[in-house]
């Protein structure tokens, strides 16, 4: 299906830091725009350097493969080892499964192995949600949310009652129910309010400039067929959620400012410095902690355009209040190990590093690092 396809060409944005440091290419058209200035009442900080503290080789995780995916959670790393499984690492380096798609029972037609999973969030209570479609005829495409618990085991499958194609879903601590953003089938951004039970209660939070007449514009047999540029502008949205029962959410097309949602769907602005000496970015990830709220970019050459990317090598880790806004740190890591970490305080993080093995295969290390 057209949009199965569209979202499969930009997954490389949901982990991008991880595959291009060792060749892969890039895959999205379009250039990630420098971030307006900000006015500030004193010079931004200037991002300085991180320093390896200790590496701890993993020998439990080794993969077959140099493809492969990633993501931080709350204390651990989620690695991608088999089509349709994730294996968690956690900071002491010890290794179990964390979500298994094959464990999830078949239901009416459905066959386990025909979920594709497009992202991996956070369960506010320590488990995994990951957002899924399913192509349940050849043209009908459904969508839901998986749950597997904090020990790796499955929870539940819910679906969704919509028509969207999700790229990321963040769920509120207290109530159960979830923020998602994806696109429609006519090139809408949306960023839409579900209960715990997949219902769609707020199709549209708020409004991402979508002030093009996208619907009157599609001919018949298009509306099956959203634009790239929806679908990157869809992907490159970060999500997460936050002890305090809201979801963050940062959309570098609005500008360097996060969104905090609560679970009414009523929603504020805090604006984000820019850190000093940095051009165009491209956000990676955004993760929140009790008091600070971290964003993760990869920095961009001037003019680089994301359609010839080959290999990022510079990253910048920026350290927010949560509250409001105001930059505390920001550092600089011209290092492959520069994909999401696990935050230990805003002075010291963990990384996921991999190694490329002869003959391609991959072996795996945890980097502390501090300032």
């Amino acid at each position: 299906m057209a949009a199965m396809g569209q979202l499969i060409r930009y997954l490389p944005l949901f982990f991008l830091a991880a595959s291009v440091c060792f060749g892969q290419a890039g895959t999205a058209p379009a250039t990630v725009p420098a971030s307006e200035p900000t006015a500030l009442t004193e010079p931004a900080p200037v991002p300085t350097p991180l320093r390896i503290l200790e590496e701890i080789p993993l020998p439990s995780l080794h993969i077959e493969r140099s493809y492969w995916r990633s993501v931080a959670g709350n204390q651990e790393f989620y690695v991608q080892t088999d089509p349709g499984k994730y294996t968690a690492v956690d900071l002491k380096g010890q290794t179990h499964t964390a979500l298994d798609v094959s464990l999830v029972p078949a239901t009416d037609s459905m066959n386990p192995s025909d979920l594709f999973v497009i992202d991996l969030a956070q369960d506010p209570r320590g488990g995994v949600i990951a957002p899924v479609l399913w192509n349940e005829t050849p043209n009908k495409t459904r969508a839901g949310i998986l749950r597997f618990d904090e020990h790796g085991d499955y929870n539940e499958l819910i679906w969704l009652d919509t028509e969207l194609i999700p790229t990321h879903v963040a769920e509120f601590s207290s109530s159960g129910d979830y923020l998602v953003t994806g696109y429609d089938p006519y090139g809408q951004v949306h960023v839409a309010l579900f209960n715990f039970q997949g219902k769609m209660v707020i199709p549209q939070v708020f409004s991402y400039g979508n002030t093009e007449d996208v619907a009157g514009k599609q001919t018949a047999g298009q509306a099956d067929r959203p634009s790239d540029q929806s679908v990157l502008k869809a992907s490159l949205i970060q999500m997460a959620s936050g002890d305090d029962d809201a979801v963050y959410l940062f959309n570098p097309a609005s500008g360097r400012k996060v969104i905090r949602v609560q679970p009414s769907g009523k929603w504020t602005e805090i604006d984000l410095p820019k850190p000093a000496s940095l051009e165009g970015t491209l956000p990676l990830a955004m993760f929140v902690s009790h008091s600070s709220l971290y964003l993760d970019e990869a920095i961009l050459d001037k003019e680089q355009k994301l359609e010839g990317v080959s290999v990022l090598k510079h990253f910048a880790l920026s350290v927010y209040d949560r509250y409001d806004g105001t930059l505390n740190a920001t550092y600089r890591m011209d290092i492959a190990f520069g994909a999401t970490p696990v935050s230990l305080s805003p002075r010291e993080f963990y990384f996921l590093k991999a190694k490329v093995l002869p003959g391609g295969a991959l072996s795996f290390s945890l980097i502390r690092a501090g300032s």
